[in-house]
């Protein structure tokens, strides 16, 4: 008698397994750089929030329908300048994605996510003393379509405007405030304006002021 039972066919990767790479593209060495007690130099939560930021990029995309981002960053991109129009954002994926797609669309290139501090650099501003520039040496750019990819950028990407997720109670609020500290560039907001916004009592002192009560 022969057996009914079929062997399982084998598994087909989904094209979001095939695309992602793991930690190490997203931290190039970081595996090698660990250190003896097992926590991973430099600052907290890198990779490890780095590789989560991005799996929630990826299901975000995946839940709009949008193709998976592609790993590009073996081959940098170059050329670019400092009148290159480059608009970060720091931190979460899912909050400004609305932003990023838009943004994708309007200017294809022009719009670059930044998962983690390790990607990015402060250096001394050269037009504006007592300011810093934000230098980008990895994002994630995204295009027309709803397309994405993971980058490399050599010499690292200045960038034009910056903003992210700048909440006080936000886990990423702390490396993104400080990225965001005192740039030579416009910004969409900053750790004390967010404090600011989110105090109830001045936020009703406000309206109560504007209303002549």
């Amino acid at each position: 008698q022969l057996s009914t039972a079929q062997p399982s066919p084998e598994r087909v990767p989904s094209p979001e397994e095939q695309e992602w790479a793991g930690p190490e593209a997203l931290c190039p060495g970081w595996l090698e750089d660990e250190a003896p007690d097992g926590e991973v130099p430099g600052d907290s939560g890198d990779p490890e929030s780095a590789t989560h930021a991005y799996e929630r990029l990826q299901s975000a995309l995946c839940q709009e329908g949008l193709p998976p981002t592609l790993d590009c960053s073996a081959e940098p991109r170059t050329g670019f300048g400092p009148l290159d129009m480059t608009v970060c954002i720091l931190g979460s994926p899912t909050a400004f994605l609305p932003v990023l797609l838009e943004g994708g669309t309007r200017c294809p290139g022009a719009m670059v996510l930044c998962l983690s501090p390790s990607w990015a650099s402060r250096v001394p501003s050269e037009t504006s003393p007592g300011a810093w520039s934000l230098l980008l040496s990895r994002g994630v750019s995204f295009k027309a379509g709803g397309h994405s990819a993971l980058e490399t950028f050599v010499p690292p990407r200045r960038a034009n405007y910056v903003t992210g997720t700048l909440a006080p109670g936000d886990p990423e609020g702390g490396w993104v405030g400080e990225l965001a500290r005192d740039l030579d560039c416009p910004t969409g907001g900053s750790v004390p304006l967010a404090h600011r916004l989110e105090d109830t009592l001045v936020t009703r002192w406000v309206l109560a002021a504007g209303a002549n009560l």
